[in-house]
């Protein structure tokens, strides 16, 4: 049976929470090992130094959650609102990084903030994470496939070996952050060009392509 309730400093293990609204509230050390959260609303609730291991978020509602202290290992979001969560805020201790923190999944997290985080081998596949803070984060190897940067932050951030195939609307500057190996497909990687000091020219009216312009030209 789905579990209805879910309280401060408990424990839960392989239970299923189906439909549960619990907005604007606050919930302090609970612990979640191999539990699903089917449909549930979080809105603008607090979890405070909680744990999500090996947990399943699938079509949950979680904008403007906020996650201080709180552990998450091998978490998976599949089609999920956060809308605004500072993923910051939670504890990214060693020992996650090793086992391996988020993975989303058609989710929306525009004004996400990963500021700083150390993230390798992230999936974000197919989000909209427009307007997200990347600055000083490490996402060697992370997997951004089909995912809409418009107005992403990417300063100082380790790119290495990530996959942007398929991702739209990201503006990188090649000298402010790392991108050995970093694999990109056209024709979006022509907005790379536009950290460089050259120009870009339309081939048939011979002029120059201005960065507003970039959205026309290479749809």
């Amino acid at each position: 049976m789905p579990q209805t309730t879910l309280n401060s400093h408990e424990t839960y293990s392989g239970v299923t929470f189906k439909r549960l609204v619990m907005t604007h509230e606050i919930v302090k050390g609970a612990a979640f090992s191999e539990c699903k959260f089917v449909r549930c609303d979080f809105s603008e609730t607090a979890f405070q130094s909680c744990r999500f291991i090996e947990c399943d978020f699938e079509d949950c509602t979680l904008k403007l959650t906020t996650v201080e202290g709180t552990t998450f290992a091998r978490v998976r979001f599949s089609r999920c609102n956060l809308l605004g969560v500072n993923w910051t805020d939670a504890n990214w201790s060693e020992w996650v990084s090793k086992l391996g923190s988020i993975a989303f999944d058609h989710c929306e997290l525009k004004y996400a903030v990963f500021l700083g985080l150390k993230l390798n081998k992230l999936t974000m596949k197919d989000c909209n994470a427009q307007e997200a803070n990347f600055a000083e984060a490490d996402l060697t190897e992370a997997d951004f496939a089909g995912t809409d940067f418009a107005g992403a932050i990417f300063l100082s951030t380790d790119l290495t070996r990530a996959n942007f195939v398929g991702a739209q609307r990201y503006t990188l500057n090649l000298n402010d952050n790392r991108t050995q190996g970093t694999r990109f497909s056209l024709p979006e990687a022509l907005r790379l060009l536009f950290a460089l000091d050259i120009v870009i020219v339309d081939p048939e009216s011979h002029e120059a392509i201005g960065e507003d312009r970039m959205d026309d030209f290479i749809s």
